[in-house]
């Protein structure tokens, strides 16, 4: 499949920046809450009664229109045609409207037929050639509002009229669930921030989730976008193609996840409903990169004043990420105070190189910011070019009480594990101080993994000497769930307020909208 996949985008004329970007961005993308290919009936149900009578159009108009909403935008407007019951009923349902859903399917294209471009297979591929006017009809046919619009195959530079009529219409007629990405073929001339002038002045008020791929947008861009979204309720930057500056001050947002972007700063002035609060792979500006020490001097300030509901946060990257509370910059030392403090606060994650003096420094003042934290995530770091080494036994010996640790943190999961000693010193502190600890789940990296018994036993061997504060813990050891060696984030999990989002156990599985990198 990955094979496939990189012909195909040789074929299309990405540049070798833009195959990236498209690999990433794509990978990201939640699929359309309707499904082309969700069998609609049983076998039994496929063939009609014996007695000829059509039982399905004698249910209450209420049953009809939900069978509708679970269609495809085309088949919703076919069931017309069944019977004079059905006639019209689909103009009354919030419909889902997908460009990948209304692409033309034909005849594969004949080598002769390709330019050096790729444009007709590209067209075979994701429907660039046919989708835009169906998606023009559709939404022009139906009066809404639409549960949701997912335009990901339309290239915006091509169809830059129709975009900009199709979210004129979406803000009149109302949309819940939009997504948009704009697939350029070079990442230095094909920019869809020099074009913004149609899409950034139009967005429909009943938006309640926006997720933006690829795109370049100044820190006003967003704040206008915001403000013009008065009931928006997630919102996801994905690969962003120029420096993140988010300002949050909304009355609605309720999830934040800014991912695989350079960020400049994310401050959060006034958020009262903000419960989550994310970022992975969100690196700092400035810096260098060091084949033994990693990224090294990159800055990003991360600032949350008024949020009191904000329950998940992560993952923090000690040194990158210049922490703000209560307008006081956490450092090394910093003195914990009910003003620098977020006690809402219940899941933590930490991406931390354990082997460096630096940010393991940091994990102290980290964790006393947060004195009700009950699950804490750490993301353990490492660089090929560092031998490992110990937890400082500075940091071990001197490390005064941290409130969570030892009253709250019921569950502590290590991600991407590989039973180096900094690491089993760590876990060693955790359940020596965890009074109430529950649970420690190592998983494993993709690598080790075929180990995983024997590392059992060895860190079971380790922990044998630990003085642990809690008799009752549990502790787990997991194999990766990634199939590469590899960090795992869960995107569409970040809009579940039902689950964990740092929980990656079922990623790669079921189908999961989840990447690896």
């Amino acid at each position: 499949m990955d094979s496939m996949r990189t012909n195909i985008l040789h074929i299309m004329g990405l540049s070798d920046d833009m195959k990236i970007v498209f690999k990433s961005v794509y990978s990201s993308l939640p699929d359309p809450p309707i499904s082309l290919h969700a069998p609609l009936a049983s076998s039994r149900a496929a063939h009609p009664p014996l007695d000829g009578v059509d039982r399905i159009s004698a249910l209450p108009s209420e049953i009809l229109r939900d069978i509708i909403s679970r269609l495809p935008a085309k088949e919703a407007a076919r069931t017309s045609a069944l019977s004079s019951r059905w006639r019209g009923l689909w103009h009354s349902v919030p419909l889902v409207v997908a460009d990948s859903h209304l692409k033309h399917i034909g005849r594969p294209p004949r080598v002769d037929e390709l330019d050096h471009r790729g444009g007709i297979l590209l067209r075979a591929i994701d429907g660039m050639g046919d989708a835009a006017p169906r998606v023009s009809c559709a939404l022009a046919a139906h009066p809404g509002p639409f549960r949701g619009v997912h335009l990901t195959c339309t290239p915006m530079d091509a169809y830059e009229i129709e975009i900009a009529l199709w979210l004129q219409l979406l803000v009149a007629k109302g949309v819940e669930e939009l997504v948009l990405a704009h697939r350029a073929s070079d990442l230095e001339t094909d920019v869809p921030g020099r074009r913004r002038a149609p899409s950034l002045r139009q967005f429909p008020p009943h938006l309640r989730e926006l997720g933006m791929c690829s795109m370049i947008m100044g820190g006003k861009d967003i704040a206008y976008m915001l403000d013009r979204c008065p009931v928006l309720e997630n919102l996801a930057i994905v690969s962003a193609r120029g420096p993140v500056r988010l300002r949050v001050a909304s009355n609605t947002l309720r999830c934040v996840e800014v991912t695989s972007s350079l960020v400049k700063e994310i401050i959060v002035e006034r958020a009262p409903r903000l419960e989550r609060l994310m970022f992975w792979e969100a690196w700092g500006m400035g810096g260098t990169v060091d084949m033994t020490a990693g990224l090294i001097g990159m800055h990003t300030s991360v600032k949350i004043g008024h949020a009191p509901n904000l329950r998940v946060l992560g993952f923090l990257v000690p040194t990158m990420h210049e922490l703000n509370i209560g307008n006081t910059i956490i450092m090394t030392g910093t003195k914990a105070s009910p003003r620098t403090m977020m006690s809402s606060v219940k899941t933590l994650g930490i991406q931390v190189k354990l082997f460096d003096h630096n940010e393991v420094r940091m994990l102290p003042s980290f964790l006393r910011r947060f004195p009700n934290v009950e699950t804490l995530y750490i993301q353990s770091e490492t660089i090929p070019a560092m031998p490992p080494g110990k937890l400082s036994p500075r940091f071990l010996q001197e490390t005064g009480p941290i409130d969570c640790l030892q009253k709250h943190i019921k569950k502590v999961i290590i991600r991407e594990f590989r039973l180096q000693r900094c690491e089993l010193d760590f876990i060693k502190f955790i359940a020596e101080r965890g009074q109430v600890l529950e649970k420690i789940v190592v998983v494993l990296t993709h690598s080790c993994s075929s180990m995983a018994d024997r590392l059992h036993a060895s860190l079971r061997t380790f922990m044998a000497s630990a003085r642990v504060a809690s008799e009752d813990y549990e502790m787990i050891v997991c194999e990766s769930p990634s199939p590469v060696d590899a960090t795992v984030w869960c995107f569409q999990g970040a809009f579940n307020m039902s689950k964990d989002p740092f929980d990656v156990s079922q990623c790669f599985k079921d189908g999961a909208s989840c990447r690896a990198a």
